[in-house]
């Protein structure tokens, strides 16, 4: 059984078909209903088994909850892919107490929440594992983003003291640092800066110009990744911040 939040668009919702088609019967959450519903639907579709519930992971009571009804009527978990997040733009001058404090509330409050709703029941089935997602910019500096920078780097460090903690219960924990991955979330954020087409295309270019492996990533590069740190193969592995960007915080 495994357990994905952010799963109803872009990365998370790649990580819950990955799963799906490798059998595990998937929990698809997300703030959106209507998009957790979809991704289940699609799973069942291609012969898998999920149930979508909403969930709002920088609400204590919404993830207990959910996790709880959740595997009331599942059983046991042992894989979370605690992805969901949002982006939050701006240097420190430019930020408002608001867009930090957003910032923290879901990326890294709502990573502590999922894995603390999460880790009993996965120390209950025997062990398990959790994969969490940071970004590049949780191991080095951008600019323009510094409460998502933070935030991220707030995942960084909570992954690895969580496998400190609980390797001997038989729990892994790591986390993926994706770079740019093109997303409806990332093409949203050009098409603000944007007037046409041809213009949004034109930033989209220029940002991967910086990577040596000249392409966007694709939400599909990111789920292969957490698949396999949630599967038996990758039994050896832990405490890890694994970066996925076109090879960018190596050769920059």
């Amino acid at each position: 059984m495994a357990l994905v939040t952010g799963a109803g668009s872009g990365i998370g919702r790649a990580i819950a078909h990955r799963l799906g088609a490798g059998g595990a019967r998937v929990i698809c959450t997300d703030i959106d209903l209507d998009g957790a519903q979809s991704i289940a639907g699609e799973i069942e579709e291609a012969g898998g088994s999920a149930l979508a519930f909403r969930m709002d992971i920088s609400c204590e009571t919404s993830v207990r909850d959910t996790v709880a009804g959740a595997l009331a009527e599942t059983g046991h978990l042992n894989a979370v892919a605690a992805n969901a997040g949002i982006m939050v733009e701006g240097d420190l001058l430019s930020l408002s107490l608001d867009d930090w404090n957003r910032a923290m509330a879901v990326n890294a409050t709502g990573a502590f929440l999922t894995a603390r709703a999460t880790l009993p029941y996965l120390i209950e089935s025997g062990g398990g594992s959790l994969v969490f997602t940071a970004s590049t910019v949780a191991l080095s500096g951008m600019k323009g983003v510094a409460a998502y920078s933070a935030s991220k780097g707030a995942v960084a460090a909570l992954t690895r003291q969580i496998a400190a903690d609980y390797a001997s219960r038989g729990i892994r924990v790591n986390a993926v640092a994706p770079g740019a991955v093109r997303t409806p979330l990332s093409e949203s954020q050009f098409r603000a800066r944007a007037d046409t087409d041809a213009e949004v295309e034109a930033l989209l270019t220029a940002v991967i110009q910086r990577y040596p492996i000249s392409r966007w990533g694709m939400p599909e590069d990111i789920a292969a990744l957490v698949a396999f740190l949630l599967g038996r193969d990758s039994g050896w592995i832990t405490g890890q911040i694994i970066p996925v960007d076109g090879g960018l915080l190596e050769t920059r």
